[in-house]
Order: structure tokens, then C-alpha cells, then sequence
């Protein structure tokens, strides 16, 4: 299902992430859809737009040995150096990547510098890539089938490798192997080695256990190596038990922020759930209001809370910021249901506060998303208080909130030109006129594919202009929304029929001889086009790349009147 990895987006974090990474996507063509929910991988296959039919380039080949080149501190591996590869380094990590994927692009930097910084300090470790789009041997092999995937080889065993579960920034690469290949987490055997270690860590977690040969505690043991965001220790000292007021088997979160700690309890059977202790990590670890920057965004894209709650703030007004501190009574009372986040317009990516239909003089203001239903919810900057935000996230959580939709203001001359422009305000009006057969194209500006369509659209409008019940509009759908439609691909072309019939998402070929049949047939497709394929012609899910015919994945028609 394409929308649950978008938006999996966590819905936030693709919001987010696609906000400020769209750009690049773009242009390289990439996607962060893949068959499970990571926002960072992109689903193997060719690259987009390869038909493999194209003739190869003339430029020699060079021949592959089993010598080992490096780039940046990483090595270059194929089939024929892999297993010397293997041999030679007993911890090495490798990248399994496609040139073409926006993701290893983005990748690529961090990853070298984590290269760098491990050779230079732990020479056991190392890290490699394999162009997997060309080394279909290797990539068969270890069932690469999104990129980029990493994997962590041991003393050379390529039968059972490690997949990499930690954060892909120099920091999360380089505490994740050094937790995989170190002795894992300490015991803590005094109340003094246990202050020490609380001290030095912002987040600290401590498994407390009366037998640290428990099954609970080896399950801990486990999960501390795959949780590279935060530190952990175990301790079954009764001193230490006694310091921290920990009366029975429990995993204890300390920061350095906030209420200073967070509980929780084993159950009477003493088993340790890891699935709800890495929730419970996840939610205890941040903030209560957590600043979004590069550092938390991958918390907050794979948080389990599904409710998030932007805060767009102007941190050099003091009102405002006075103002995020009586959010916080909010934010608590709503831990665990929603993740408070705020957003500094005056030091933001300009393209989040588009998305969501904000600008720096709104500040401030919120936006409520939900990560299951896509709906968004508002409060105006008038009504803006601790106690209105506490009522919105009430009426979210009661299911009786009304969602928000973001609109440009109509132009005055919305309907002068030969192709209507429309906006969020006044679509329903336009395109469900009873009286009117309305063709609307929903584009992104930055879209090739809609700039490519742009004259066409334009003489298409010509065309009709002269046609009373035939109306040609288009909406820019990065700026404006509806209740009734939602946009997850661009361009993507809509036929509201006259009388209250069924709308039509159109997906024949975009030139001005197939629209004119298909608008002359009163919105039904040439019988040789309904069939045929229309080719890699779109920029994607707002801003992925897939086929046309993929984009047809749209919410079920409606008839006008439905609407």
C-alpha cells in the first residue's frame, strides 16, 4: 500500500522529510516508498526511466580484480573482491546502494565520515559499499531489495550477516558499531559507578534486575545493542537499587531534561516485552516539546505515537516563547498520545512551513496531523492559548474534531484566462457546478512533468474557452487541499462530470488530441487508449517517482453529489 511507507511519511516524518528533502528527490529520481515502513529506503529495481532496452555507452569498462579501491575511506566492493573484503577486516559494514537513489545520495556523506572517523580510531572496523544495481550476484545473494541496506559482517561470515538498525548519521553509525562489536551494555556494580554513568549521558537507561542471568535481562542485553539513540547499563547492586528507590525489576530512563526520569515496571511473570520497552524509550527520550532539527527528526519519524502536534514559533519573539512554556502542562497531560514539536520559523527550511500552508508571520500556530487519517488540525493564531491547545487535542483524541485545509487566497482573476485558477476556497464550488463538465489538473510547481504539461493544459483552455459547460482549471495541490480529494501524485487530472456523476481520475496520454476525445465523449477515455500504457510520465507521490499507472491508487470515485 503506497501511502503507509509515505506517510509512515511517519505521517510527520515524511511531511517533514519530504519537505526538506523533496528537492533532491526530484531531481534524482528517487522514492521513499518501499514494501515496509522505512522512509529512508528506496524499493530495488532499475533505476527510474530505464526501459533496459538502451544501448550501452561507448566508455571501456574497467576490469574488476580482487584488489580493494577505496573512496573516502570506503571501500568499493563487487563480486570479485568481496570475499577478500570478508577476510581481511573482522568487523566490516557495507552498503548495499543504487547510483540513482536519492536516499544513498543523502547517505553517501555521513556514511563517508563515519568511515573516516573508524578507521582512524577502531582500525578493526571498517566500511564498505556494493553498487547492488550492477552486482546483481551479490545483491541476490543477501536479498537486497530497497536501498540502501546496510549490513555488518563478522570475522568474515557472509552467511548470517547483521542488518543495520541504527541511525543513519556519522554518530548513530559509529556508536551502532561499536555497541555491535563491543561488550555490550556495563554492569553497574556501585551507586558511585551508577552516578557516573547517569552523569555523563543526556539519556541513560539502566535495566534494574535481581539476576542479571535472567532471561529479562539478557532480552535487555539484545535490545541495547539495536537502540544506538541512547545509553544503556544493567545493575542488580541492592545499592544501587536502594540510591534510585528502585524496588523490583525495572528499566529506569534518566535525562538530563524535563521530569528527570521515566519507570517501568516488569510484570509479576518478570518478563521483559522489548517491543513496549523500545516504545517506552521512544517516548521518554525526547523532549515534551521536542525542537525538530536533524538530530531528533529520525525519533520523530519512527515514533509509535501517531498524533503530532506542531508548534510554529518565532523564537525571537519573547511572547511566543513565553508561550511554549505554558504549552508544556499541555504537552504532559498528552504524553504518550501525542508528540509536541516545535518548529522555529525564524531558523526553518522554508518548504515545511509551505507544506503546511504556514508562513513566518503566522507564528504563532499550530498544526495538529495525524499519522493514520492524514487529517490536519488548526487553531488560529487569534485563539491561540495553553488552554484552546489543550481543547483541540481533546476533541482529536474524542474524534470530534473539524480537520483543517489549506488554501491560497482566490485570485481576483481566477477565471479570466482560458484555464480557471483554483484553490482550496473555492474548488468545491467550481468543480461540483452541476451545470458544468470541469477538467481540473492538480500540480506541483516544482513538478517537470506539470511544467512539461503546462502549454498543453494552456491550449487546452484555448480550445474550449468558447465551450459553456466545459470548464479547463488547475490548482497548484502543494498549496491548497480538499475534504474531498486527496492528492498523492502530480500531475494527477480529475474530470468532474455535469448532473452529480461519478468523477473521473483520468489516465489516458497528456496531449492535446487524446483531452479534446476525451472531453468530446463526455469524459469517457478513446477505447485504444483505456488500456495502453502511458509511460513514466510523472514526478510521483508528492514528490517520488513511479509510473503513471501507479498513481491511480487514489481514493474511491465519488459522485459529485456524494461529495
Amino acid at each position: 500500500m503506497r501511502t503507509a511507507t509515505l506517510l509512515s511519511m511517519a505521517l510527520l516524518g515524511l511531511l517533514l522529510l519530504r519537505a526538506s528533502c523533496n528537492q533532491e528527490d526530484q531531481e534524482t529520481g528517487s522514492s521513499s516508498e518501499k514494501q515496509t515502513e522505512t522512509p529512508e529506503e528506496t524499493p530495488a529495481g532499475d533505476a527510474p526511466g530505464d526501459t533496459g532496452n538502451e544501448e550501452p555507452e561507448d566508455a571501456p569498462e574497467k576490469e574488476k580484480t580482487t584488489e580493494i579501491e577505496e573512496e573516502k575511506d570506503v571501500m568499493v566492493l563487487h563480486v570479485n573482491n568481496f570475499a577478500r573484503a570478508l577476510s581481511e577486516n573482522q568487523y566490516l559494514l557495507v552498503e548495499f546502494y543504487a547510483p540513482w537513489c536519492g536516499h544513498c545520495q543523502q547517505l553517501e556523506p555521513a556514511y563517508a565520515e563515519a568511515a573516516g572517523r573508524l578507521r582512524a580510531e577502531e582500525p578493526a572496523m571498517r566500511l564498505a559499499k556494493v553498487d547492488a544495481a550492477e552486482e546483481r550476484e551479490l545483491a541476490e545473494e543477501f536479498h537486497i531489495d530497497s536501498f540502501p541496506q546496510l549490513k555488518l559482517f563478522i570475522d568474515g561470515d557472509r552467511k548470517q550477516p547483521v542488518d543495520f538498525t541504527g541511525q543513519r548519521s556519522p554518530e548513530g553509525i559509529i556508536t551502532w558499531m561499536k555497541r555491535r562489536t563491543g561488550p555490550g551494555a556495563p554492569v553497574l556494580d556501585s551507586a558511585d559507578s551508577a552516578a557516573r554513568f547517569i552523569d555523563s549521558h543526556n539519556v541513560a537507561v539502566i535495566g534494574f534486575f535481581d539476576d542479571l542471568e535472567s532471561e529479562a535481562a539478557a532480552a535487555f542485553r539484545q535490545m541495547a545493542l539495536d537502540q544506538s539513540g541512547s545509553e544503556f547499563a544493567l545493575s542488580a547492586s541492592p545499592e544501587v537499587f536502594q540510591k534510585y528507590e528502585v524496588k523490583s525489576s525495572s528499566v529506569v530512563l534518566f535525562k538530563k531534561f524535563d521530569d528527570g526520569r521515566a519507570d517501568f515496571g516488569l510484570p509479576d511473570d518478570g518478563k521483559l516485552d522489548k517491543g513496549k520497552v523500545i516504545d517506552f524509550i521512544a517516548v521518554n527520550s525526547l523532549e515534551l516539546i521536542i525542537p525538530f532539527n536533524q538530530k531528533t527528526s529520525q525519533k520523530i519519524f519512527t515514533s509509535s505515537v501517531r498524533l503530532h502536534v506542531l508548534l510554529f514559533i518565532n523564537s525571537t519573539v519573547e511572547s511566543q516563547t513565553s508561550l511554549l512554556d505554558e504549552s508544556k502542562t499541555v504537552a504532559q497531560k498528552f504524553k504518550g498520545k501525542m508528540l509536541f514539536i516545535l518548529i522555529d520559523v525564524s531558523d526553518v527550511i522554508p518548504e515545511v512551513l509551505t507544506y503546511f500552508g504556514v508562513s513566518t508571520s503566522d507564528a504563532p500556530t499550530v498544526r495538529l496531523i495525524s499519522m493514520e487519517t492524514k487529517k490536519k488540525y488548526a487553531i488560529s493564531t487569534d485563539n491561540l492559548t495553553s488552554g484552546s491547545l489543550a481543547a483541540l487535542c481533546q476533541e482529536v483524541v474524542d474524534g470530534t474534531a473539524k480537520p483543517y485545509y489549506k488554501s491560497q487566497d482566490v485570485p481576483e482573476d481566477w477565471n479570466k484566462g482560458p484555464v480557471k485558477v483554483l484553490v482550496g476556497k473555492n474548488l468545491e464550488s467550481v468543480a461540483f457546478d452541476p451545470t458544468k463538465n470541469v477538467f481540473v489538473e492538480f500540480y506541483a510547481p516544482w513538478c517537470t512533468h506539470c511544467q512539461q504539461l503546462a502549454d498543453i493544459w494552456e491550449k487546452l483552455g484555448e480550445k474550449y474557452a468558447g465551450h459553456d459547460d466545459i470548464i479547463i482549471a488547475k490548482m497548484d495541490a502543494s498549496a491548497n487541499e480538499a475534504a474531498f480529494s486527496e492528492i498523492e501524485s502530480y500531475p494527477q487530472i480529475k474530470y468532474f462530470p455535469a448532473g452529480g456523476k461519478e468523477v473521473v481520475d483520468y489516465l489516458g496520454e497528456r496531449n492535446l488530441e487524446t483531452f479534446s476525445r476525451f472531453l468530446d465523449a463526455g469524459g469517457v477515455l478513446p477505447e485504444e487508449e483505456e488500456d495502453g500504457d502511458v509511460g513514466d510520465e510523472e514526478d510521483g507521490e508528492a514528490g517520488d517517482d513511479e509510473e503513471t499507472n501507479k498513481s491511480t491508487e487514489v481514493p474511491t470515485n465519488k459522485t459529485k453529489d456524494e461529495l
